[in-house]
C-alpha cells in the first residue's frame, strides 16, 4: 500500500471560524477514494499544539492547508480542481498520482456539512481550558 499523503491544517478553531470551518470541510468533502489515500489533522492555534505546529510549517495566516509540510492554499479555500492538483502534485508514486488525478471530476461531496465536519474532527482539538 502507498502511504498516505499527509495534509495539516492551521487554523484558529474550525467551529467558531467560518473560513477554518471551510477549509476543514473541503478536505472531508473529497470522495471516500480521495480520502484512502490521504490523513489529515486540524491545528488550532488555541492549543499548545498548534502553535507549535504552526511555527514549525512557519504558518503565516490563518487558516491555512498544508501538504506534505508545503504552505499550499494560504487563506484561499480550494476548489475541487486545486486541491485534487495539490494533492496529485505531492503523491508518493506514480500510482497515486494517477489515480489521485483519475478522481479530478468526481467533485466535492458537500450533501451533508454537519457529517463533513464531524468527520473532520472540527473543533475536537480546540482549546478547554
Amino acid at each position: 500500500m502507498t502511504e498516505k499523503i499527509h495534509i495539516d491544517v492551521l487554523t484558529l478553531d474550525s467551529v467558531q471560524c467560518a473560513a477554518c470551518g471551510y477549509m476543514m470541510e473541503s478536505i472531508a468533502a473529497l470522495p471516500s477514494d480521495v480520502q484512502e489515500m490521504v490523513q489529515y489533522t486540524e491545528w488550532s492555534i488555541k492549543s499548545k499544539e498548534g502553535v507549535a505546529m504552526f511555527t514549525k510549517l512557519k504558518g503565516k495566516v490563518l487558516p491555512t492547508i498544508c501538504i506534505e509540510k508545503d504552505l499550499v492554499f494560504q487563506s484561499i479555500i480550494p476548489q475541487y480542481e486545486e486541491l485534487i492538483d495539490a494533492l496529485a502534485e505531492r503523491a508518493h508514486s506514480d500510482e497515486q498520482r494517477e489515480r489521485i488525478l483519475s478522481l479530478r471530476d468526481e467533485g466535492f461531496n458537500f450533501d451533508d456539512i454537519k457529517q463533513n465536519l464531524e468527520k473532520a474532527g472540527s473543533g475536537k482539538k480546540t482549546r478547554s481550558d
